[in-house]
This record gives structure tokens, C-alpha cells and sequence, in this order.
């Protein structure tokens, strides 16, 4: 069987997990603003471009689209570095380390579908359309469309 190609032909697709260094914190949700400011600045900044989102309490999960060639690495920083300038919390915000993977063009949808259900699978919410910190409303997605992986 032919793999399929990682990236399409104008962009390559990374999944990342970014957690806060205190998995039982709720900073994420409780300065949502915050973090959407500190998203929409690093993406002013780098031009990278956020496919879908969710944000969980501790956690957050996001599919970047970049050009091929382009390190996610400046953006995710960007948003790190200034939630945890401007959150207010003591001691380190986020875990030291982070998920990144790059996504073949064919597990795009499944990817997208998996990131709009974890707050399902965390327990959050028994439907995703329910949770409202997911890129899910911006999409204007169809509750179908994102039952969890």
C-alpha cells in the first residue's frame, strides 16, 4: 500500500499538546481571553494559522497549518511565553515538555474530529458542540460532524 504523502501540497499539518505544569489547574479556561489574545498575537506575528483548537482546563490542543519547511516552534513559544507573562500565576505555567506531530493529509479530518471530542473524553461534556472552548463554533461545524474518536 502507497503511504500517503505528510504534506499536501500547499501545507503540512501538526498536532500539538500544550499542558500547564499543574495538571488539576483550570488557568487555561479561567483566562480564556488571555490565551485567545496570546493565540491571535503569535499568529500576527509568525503567520501561522490555527485549524482547529480546543482548550481544556489544563490542556490545550491545537492543528497548525503551516507552509512546508516551517517550524511550528516560534508560534507555540509566542503563545507559552506570553499566557505565562500575563496569567498571574506562581511558579512555571506550562509542563516542560509538549506533544508535536506532524499529520498526514488523510488523518486530517480524523485528527480534527479527535481534538473537537477530547473534552467528551476528558469528561467535560457529553457532546462536543457543548464544550465552548473549541475552534468547533468559530467552524460552525454540524455536531455530527465531530463525534469523538
Amino acid at each position: 500500500m502507497i503511504q500517503p504523502p505528510v504534506t499536501t501540497p500547499f501545507f503540512t499539518h501538526f498536532a500539538v499538546t500544550m499542558r500547564l505544569a499543574d495538571a488539576t489547574s483550570d488557568l487555561l479556561v479561567r483566562h480564556i481571553s488571555l490565551l485567545r489574545d496570546c493565540v491571535a498575537l503569535a499568529r500576527l506575528r509568525t503567520g501561522a494559522e490555527i485549524d482547529t483548537a480546543t482548550v481544556l482546563p489544563a490542556e490545550m490542543h491545537l492543528l497548525c497549518r503551516l507552509l512546508p519547511g516551517e517550524d511550528p516552534g516560534p508560534t507555540l513559544r509566542a503563545i507559552q511565553v506570553g499566557f505565562a507573562r500575563h496569567a498571574g500565576a506562581d511558579g512555571p505555567v506550562w509542563d516542560r515538555e509538549m506533544t508535536l506531530a506532524e499529520v498526514p493529509a488523510a488523518a486530517i479530518a480524523g485528527r480534527r474530529r479527535f481534538l473537537l471530542g477530547a473534552p467528551v473524553r476528558a469528561g467535560l461534556v457529553r457532546d462536543p458542540g457543548d464544550w465552548p472552548y473549541s475552534s468547533l463554533h468559530r467552524r460552525g461545524a454540524l455536531r455530527g460532524d465531530c463525534a469523538p474518536a
